[in-house]
């Protein structure tokens, strides 16, 4: 397979571990793609040593299509600022956002794609970019999934901007405390795909990490569950800071035992 190395026995291993997605549908909601409810769990696959995708976020790599899909309800995020109030509105339609989530046994992988029918990448004076993020809760459940909890309870946020496929790794302590952190070992790569009809169109953005990342509040996978959330933002729609579409409430991300960095890493 063209970009894809791979032996015999992790090729068996693979087909027998893991689901082809489900066929595409006029919309992500009428799809078969099994929806997500808030604290639900959901396993991160782990790819065999010896596949490698193409390069490192390569979001159309064939891996993917053996990487079972989720998706998730978005809503509009609640107003915490005067500056969102004026802005928000209650009758904004939910969308859906299809997530994959799938770990090597040194890096760490969200693979994400919504329909979108604007191609938005840069922000001016009067429009706004498109933009994605997964939050990870730096405890368990209780931990506040808008923003954290305080100095003790934090999250640590991977937000993906179109401009160059550039992911901030970010933390948050509860609204208004985001942070951008010093070290940012956080990469992203995205395609957007253009259909026969605009609303056909579509984002697909792929964000990863190595399982071991120095500096403070970047999250832990030496853990058996990590509570997820997913934030996106539609330009087209003035979308930008805290007006933004979010899942409601955490999804639990299981992590098999052996997910930890490898001995000697």
């Amino acid at each position: 397979m063209p970009g894809l190395r791979i032996s015999c026995g992790t090729a068996a291993l693979l087909m027998a571990t893991t689901a082809l997605p489900a066929a595409a549908a006029d919309t992500l909601a009428e799809s078969n793609i099994k929806l997500i409810e808030p604290g639900e769990s959901v396993p991160v696959s782990k790819i065999p040593d010896g596949i490698f995708l193409r390069t490192v976020n390569d979001p159309d790599d064939i891996i993917w299509a053996r990487i079972p899909e989720f998706r998730v309800e978005m809503g509009l995020a609640p107003p915490v600022h005067p500056s969102v109030e004026i802005r928000y509105t209650d009758d904004y339609p939910t969308e859906n956002l299809v997530f994959q989530l799938a770990r090597t046994s040194d890096r760490f992988y969200v693979r994400l794609r919504w329909m979108d029918e604007t191609e938005n990448v840069a922000t001016k004076r009067d429009a706004f970019r498109d933009g994605a993020a997964i939050e990870f809760s730096s405890g368990d459940d209780y931990v506040s999934y808008m923003m954290g909890s305080g100095a003790e309870e934090t999250v640590n946020i991977w937000y993906w901007h179109p401009e160059g496929d550039r992911v901030e790794s970010l933390a948050a302590g509860g609204p208004g405390s985001i942070t951008r952190l010093e070290e940012q070992p956080v990469t992203g790569g995205s395609e957007y795909l253009t259909g026969a009809n605009a609303d056909d169109s579509e984002w697909i953005v792929v964000m990863s990490r190595p399982l071991v990342a120095e500096g403070e509040h970047q999250i832990s996978f030496d853990r058996e569950t990590i509570p997820v959330a997913f934030a996106v933002w539609q330009g087209a729609d003035d979308q930008r800071d805290g007006l933004k579409l979010v899942s409601q409430d955490w999804i639990i991300a299981e992590l098999t035992p052996d997910t930890g960095p490898a001995a000697g890493n």
